[in-house]
């Protein structure tokens, strides 16, 4: 965390722990959870963490000192659009070419003064808001970038619940590198509850005309009782503005997504990086996301790529032979599927913002009359250019790697 930010301080009190934070020059102070609790009746509430329990029948909504001051609680819609608003926080970061991402996680965590102060220095700041979380947690707030973290005033309530930290793909991208080490340590102290895995395609493999080929010729072989489209298109002329193919039910362990992340990225308003782009991902809930985070963290990200391969396969359909468990993976899921490396580790994603095009744009516009006045003035001489060029190397961020990555995987025929 930036020295420059404000840690949460934890401190105790007769009621209760209570967490206070400066945000903005003032106080917010938020009640947790009793930590006064027995450690047998500590430890019991850990090993129940995730487990469904009957949602809370009422509850105060409203945080006990917040910032942003409202004359009542969230209900009825704006509630549920509070909810449909963290949940689709989406990032703009993109999986490395031959890597898997997170691209949202959720996890509960015990309910206790350490957690919370440990959950301060991964995630910064929390600016409480007026609601809680699906009717599960009285009291909430946000964090990063479209983050949340909810928990329960009750104590008794607190010990069923845990602490639920979740976040969507903007507060995930938020984390950076971090990520990855906050997924282990979630592990360590809690369970996840959610978690999205994503590949991306940046060398046009993956495409609507073959998924549609392929569904429509059941060369999709899957567990799933069935697969589902959404196609978006203008009314005027047909034109497609965005598509996602669903393999298998949100409501089971695990549910395929995939989608044109580059169209979905314009509809959004998030701008256009231009080239194609595909995204893959597997949400895995409950119980099984547990495990596979766990051994995603312990053998590498082709575990996702097994996962994914056990519940949907693209095939070439055989005219001799009638299992179609035998039938042969199609080349082009196969090229997909097979850039991640047996072994490979989690990666963070890559900014997007930054392309080739978009620096060779930026070039043209500020740059270009004073490279041509020097070059004047120097009677056509261009050594001065191979000079800055030699020294500009030197000087590459992150993201202007991610972008040459990006440029050649682009030029790698499909």
């Amino acid at each position: 965390m930036s020295d420059t930010k404000e840690r949460a301080v934890i401190v105790g009190s007769d009621g209760g722990s209570i967490a206070s934070r400066a945000v903005g020059g003032l106080p917010t102070r938020f009640v947790l959870p009793n930590s006064s609790a027995s450690p047998a009746r500590r430890q019991d509430a850990r090993e129940r963490i995730g487990e469904s329990e009957p949602a809370p029948t009422a509850g105060n909504y409203v945080g006990a000192n917040r910032i942003r001051r409202q004359p009542e609680p969230l209900g009825g819609a704006d509630a549920v659009n509070a909810i449909t608003e963290h949940e689709s926080q989406a990032s703009s970061l993109a999986a490395p070419r031959g890597a898997v991402m997170v691209d949202y996680l959720r996890a509960v965590l015990p309910s206790d003064a350490r957690i919370m102060a440990e959950l301060g220095d991964w995630l910064g700041v929390f600016d409480v808001r007026p609601i809680g979380w699906r009717g599960w947690y009285t009291d909430s707030a946000s964090v990063l970038d479209g983050g949340l973290v909810a928990w329960c005033r009750d104590a008794s309530m607190a010990e069923r619940q845990g602490v639920l930290v979740d976040l969507p793909g903007r507060a995930c991208a938020a984390l950076g590198e971090r990520l990855v080490p906050f997924l282990s340590w979630c592990c360590e102290r809690g369970r996840v509850r959610r978690v999205d895995f994503a590949l991306d395609d940046r060398r046009g493999l993956v495409t609507y005309e073959r998924l549609e080929a392929a569904v429509d010729a059941g060369a999709l072989v899957t567990r799933a009782r069935g697969v589902r489209w959404i196609v978006g298109q203008v009314a005027e002329s047909g034109e497609r503005i965005g598509w996602t193919l669903y393999v298998g039910s949100r409501s089971s362990e695990a549910c395929i997504r995939i989608y044109d992340k580059r169209l979905e990225r314009i509809e959004r308003g998030a701008g256009d990086v231009g080239g194609h782009w595909v995204r893959c991902e597997l949400e895995a809930t409950g119980d099984f996301a547990d495990a596979l985070a766990r051994e995603v963290l312990k053998s590498g990200a082709s575990v996702v790529v097994e996962q994914l391969n056990r519940r949907a396969r693209f095939t070439e359909p055989s005219a001799t032979d009638e299992s179609r468990e035998r039938w042969p993976m199609a080349s082009w899921w196969y090229r997909f599927v097979g850039s991640i490396e047996r072994g490979a580790s989690l990666m963070c994603g890559e900014d997007m913002s930054a392309t080739i095009e978009r620096m060779l744009e930026y070039v043209r516009l500020a740059a270009a009359p004073a490279m041509a006045a020097i070059t004047e003035a120097r009677g056509g001489d261009v050594s001065w250019f191979y000079e800055l060029l030699d020294d500009g190397q030197h000087r590459l961020k992150s993201k202007h790697h991610a972008a040459i990555r990006v440029a050649l995987a682009e030029a790698v025929p499909g």
